[in-house]
């Protein structure tokens, strides 16, 4: 039965063009968000939806292809959206992804992509089930978690009504789609550029195509056993960030010497000691909102390192210090329904999933203290949705002599 498992997962692990097919594929003209337009080669890909499982159902990949500007272009570069669930597709009519693509297209062709259960894929899959929270208690994780649980319930028993195989939506069919629109489109060997699960994607194309990829750019990094935060480094992560806060000169509000993560740490003794009760006016009434310690551990990175808005994070830390807990109360109002994110992310995650021992080393961080569970989301959901079980090998480090560039920077607060 060993032998059998394993030479089940090598086949599916090297599958290439397993009934894929090229639906369509024509010119487009895609107007941008600047107004612009921009014609590109745009199609469909039709793939398994299980290569593991084979059954009539197929998952349409849409594509848009625009070919290099250069005589004498490099490998085709394919770039691969994060999330999971972010859409290229969408993406690439806002000018700042534009102006990517086209800086790309000075150097090759470039392919870009909606992943299985993403953005414009097909079957469009989304998760609307929402669950409400009390709103005359203080935030409480365990009933976030219950919330999550019985919304996630409710979206995974809809979908699976409708025929869907929840746990064929997972890295390694994702990095096979990849490989048949590769072989669809005629290329051999391709540069993969992608941050954040792109390049957890990327990694693992490596991984399972090791001698159809040319180079890689990755960004963000969510290596293959990344997918759980780490507490740890996001508080170090915070740390750096409010450091750089204390001496920019740009910054105009007072800091207490002591700095930001010591005022933290202090808002969330107090509130440890006795929660405060702030009137809010929503919707024309007046609520009193309990503001508690959990409730500032679940805001503690919010905003933080934002490149459009550096004060925010500083200012509502200040803020409570200063005893105004109207930001943390209106952020408590806005959680009084949790809706979750669609399929395709949870069944990607929740595959990916958390070896053993990093486990027990998130759980046992002491910065938990201060961020809470940053993983509270997964230990929700992972336990009652469908998802394939990928195992320590696709956990395992990724050994390549490939070109590649890894770029991950000090202010990202998903440090992995």
């Amino acid at each position: 039965m060993r032998l059998a498992r394993g030479f089940l997962l090598a086949v599916w692990l090297g599958s290439s063009a397993y009934g894929a097919t090229l639906a369509e594929h024509g010119p487009r003209d895609v107007t941008l968000a600047s107004g612009a337009v921009v014609r590109v080669a745009a199609g469909e890909l039709a793939v398994p939806e299980s290569r593991l499982r084979p059954s009539p159902r197929r998952v349409i990949i849409p594509y848009y292809l625009l070919r290099s500007e250069s005589d004498t272009p490099a490998a085709p570069i394919f770039l691969l959206a994060g999330g999971p669930g972010a859409s290229w597709i969408d993406q690439f009519k806002r000018d700042e992804n534009y102006r990517e693509v086209a800086f790309y297209r000075s150097l090759a062709d470039v392919v870009l992509f909606d992943q299985r259960g993403a953005g414009h894929a097909r079957p469009a899959m989304t998760c609307t089930e929402t669950a409400p929270l009390p709103s005359d208690r203080p935030f409480n994780p365990k009933a976030v978690r219950a919330a999550m649980r019985l919304a996630a319930t409710a979206c995974r028993d809809r979908w699976l009504r409708e025929g869907v195989d929840l746990a064929a939506y997972n890295t390694v069919e994702n990095a096979a789609d990849l490989n048949d629109l590769r072989l669809a489109l005629g290329y051999g060997k391709i540069t993969l550029v992608g941050g954040s699960y792109g390049a957890h994607l990327a990694l693992q194309f490596l991984r399972q195509f090791p001698d159809s990829v040319e180079r890689i750019l990755i960004y963000g990094v969510e290596g293959p056993d990344h997918t759980w935060d780490d507490p740890t480094a996001l508080l170090a992560t915070l740390r750096r960030i409010a450091d750089a806060t204390q001496q920019a000169p740009t910054y105009a509000g007072p800091i207490p010497a002591e700095g930001l993560l010591a005022v933290l740490e202090r808002i969330i003794t107090r509130l440890e000691a006795k929660p405060v009760t702030v009137p809010i006016t929503d919707g024309g009434s007046t609520k009193n909102v309990i503001v508690n310690a959990d409730l500032v551990r679940f805001m503690a990175r919010r905003n933080a390192g934002r490149r459009n808005d550096a004060a925010a994070w500083p200012d509502m830390l200040m803020a409570m210090d200063g005893g105004d807990f109207s930001r943390a109360a209106r952020v408590a109002l806005s959680l009084r329904e949790v809706s979750i994110a669609d399929p395709m992310h949870h069944s990607m995650d929740c595959a990916s999933g958390v070896s053993p021992a990093r486990a027990k080393r998130l759980r046992n961080s002491s910065a938990r203290r201060l961020l809470g569970d940053l993983n509270l989301e997964y230990e929700a959901i992972c336990a009652i949705w469908p998802h394939a079980k990928l195992g320590a090998a696709y956990r395992a480090p990724v050994t390549s002599n490939v070109p590649a560039l890894l770029i991950h920077g000090t202010g990202t607060c998903r440090p992995r």
